[in-house]
This record gives structure tokens, sequence and C-alpha cells, in this order.
């Protein structure tokens, strides 16, 4: 795959992402999805943080420090702790920083050139990415676990 398949594909998944919450209403965003699970608005939060920590990894290699998203090895602790930053705030900061959080990144990436060692499948840009991609998709398909059980 190239530079635009890669975006491409990483803006579908938004897209599938958002229409597994798509009629929700703001107080069904802020609902626990199960006994000790996250909102859908917790889901977001959640989100953007991860994609949060892949923009500052681009960051720091632009600016030639190692990244340090490579450091995080207990995903629950490290989960826990940004839970715990967004607990109190609204869906809307939750979502704004969902959307800003990925303008960063689209941006980073479109300026990233477009040669093949760039987007080498092995290179920290594309596993960066395609982490992205998954954990979207992850949570969308449990988003929409819960929502047919609800509908059930």
């Amino acid at each position: 795959m190239d530079k635009q398949e890669y975006i491409e594909k990483l803006n579908t998944e938004r897209q599938n992402f958002m229409k597994t919450i798509e009629g929700l209403s703001d107080e069904e965003m802020c609902e626990p999805m199960g006994e000790d699970k996250w909102a859908i608005r917790d889901v977001l939060g959640h989100l953007a943080a991860w994609e949060g920590e892949a923009v500052k990894a681009f960051e720091q290699k632009a600016s030639g420090q190692r990244p340090t998203i490579g450091d995080i090895k207990d995903f629950d602790a490290w989960n826990k702790v940004e839970a715990d930053k967004r607990k109190d705030r609204s869906l809307e900061e939750n979502r704004q920083e969902f959307f800003e959080t990925r303008k960063r990144f689209l941006t980073i990436l479109n300026d990233l050139p477009e040669d093949e060692k760039t987007w080498d499948p092995n290179r920290m840009t594309v596993k960066l990415v395609c982490a992205m991609i998954e954990h979207e998709c992850h949570h969308a398909k449990a988003i929409q676990e819960y929502r047919h059980g609800r509908e059930s």
C-alpha cells in the first residue's frame, strides 16, 4: 500500500466508527456500556488519547528525539491513567479531542514524503497508522455488539 491508501483506510475506518454511534443521543453516549465498562464518551477520549500518543511519536521523531510510545508496556495501566484524566470531561470535550487529534494526525501523515521507504510496512509510520486503524475497528465492533444487545 502507498501513503494515500493508508490515509484512505484510516478515513474509512473513522467513517465506519462514526456509523456505529450514529443516531445515539448525548445521554446514550454517556451511559456505561455495561457494569465496569466505559461509556461511548469515554471510548472517544480513549481513542483520542492513543492517537495523541501517535501524534507525539511523530513529533518526537521529527525533532530528533526517540518516540516514547514504545515505552508504554502496561496498556491497562496507561489506559486507566488516561481515562482518569478524562473522567470529568463532557461528551463535547471528548468529542472535540477525538476530532482534533485526528486532524493533527492527518496533517502529519499528509506532510510525510510518499516514498516507499517511509511507507514500508516494517517502519514505525505504517505500524502506527495500522495500530490506529485496528484500534478504532476494535472499539467500533464493541459498540456495535453493545448496541445490538440493547436492541434485542
